[in-house]
């Protein structure tokens, strides 16, 4: 299914459903020189078209004559085999359940269901179709088994090879006037003052570090370590950034499901977010604390050891 997802040639109509969020789009989807290349465009709301080429994308909006500009997210969301990469780590909390057979978008598909070993993560029910093993539905349940976001296909469109027409070129097609906004991700930096160095003294049950990096600030002009954790399908990242002044603990999880915990240690920010149970976040912001390991005197070898 991931590579099917991946590699594939196909195009189709979907519906997002989340909370009261309810989102039709058209997509199309292929292959060229090695890169996907796809394109989606919104059928109810406001006109919009999500173009993607390799790790690049850009988001059309023809009634404000403007299109944004940068790198595709890392969302791993809607009808993407993308979150599923690491299947093979699935069984060390995940159980998975076969559902037998079912249909989706007049699609035979085969029905799946991963769930979770604990509290500290949400499941999954996948749909993969029989003839061509796309993801035909994805739906996502939180720890107390009630939906929080439906994904399905609702109809499968044949494509031989679809060429799309800025394949080679993300503004093509575009009227003179359109503002061009490039959106840039904050970059990997090193601090250029001594930092204090943060860990996560006990990781959740199954997940673990994937990612250390130091960014900047864009609004405060302050330095934060950001750690991205991950039991291979749930992911989640903790922030730490030095503030003025205290922020009261709290725990968050609005009905569109991503999580928020936040706490404040000695004047400084420990914030966790994710597309997780409110538990999990609440766990990694109060086991983030400050690098027991360091010692206070070696200011280069503390800034070399962060940006690692």
């Amino acid at each position: 299914m991931v590579k099917a997802m991946e590699q594939g040639t196909y195009g189709g109509r979907f519906v997002h459903i989340r909370g009261d969020q309810l989102d039709l789009m058209r997509v199309v989807h292929r292959r060229v020189d090695g890169r996907r290349v796809e394109l989606m465009v919104s059928e109810n709301g406001e006109i919009r078209e999500i173009r993607r080429v390799g790790d690049r994308c850009a988001c059309v909006w023809p009634e404000r004559d403007q299109v944004m500009l940068g790198d595709y997210p890392n969302i791993n969301g809607r009808l993407s085999g993308e979150r599923f990469e690491s299947a093979d780590r699935l069984a060390e909390n995940y159980r998975l359940i076969d559902l037998g057979d079912s249909r989706v978008a007049s699609q035979a598909c085969h029905l799946i269901a991963v769930v979770p070993r604990d509290d500290l993560r949400f499941g999954y029910k996948l749909c993969i179709g029989k003839s061509t093993p796309l993801l035909l539905r994805m739906s996502i349940y939180d720890e107390s088994g009630s939906p929080i976001e439906h994904n399905q296909f609702t109809k499968i469109e044949p494509i031989e090879s679809a060429r799309l027409t800025f394949q080679d070129d993300l503004t093509a097609g575009l009227e003179e006037g359109y503002e061009q906004v490039e959106i840039d991700g904050e970059p990997v930096e090193q601090p250029p003052i001594r930092q204090q160095r943060w860990t996560i003294s006990a990781l959740p049950v199954g997940y673990e570090v994937r990612s250390r990096s130091w960014r900047r600030n864009p609004v405060t002009g302050q330095y934060f370590e950001h750690i991205v954790v991950s039991d291979g399908l749930a992911t989640a990242s903790v922030f730490i950034e030095k503030r003025d002044t205290d922020a009261t603990h709290q725990v968050t999880q609005p009905d569109q499901g991503m999580a928020v915990a936040a706490r404040s240690v000695d004047a400084v920010s420990v914030t966790a977010i994710g597309d997780v149970p409110a538990a999990t976040v609440e766990y990694l912001v109060e086991h983030t604390v400050p690098d027991p390991t360091e010692s206070t005197g070696d200011s280069a070898g503390r800034q070399e050891a962060a940006v690692k």
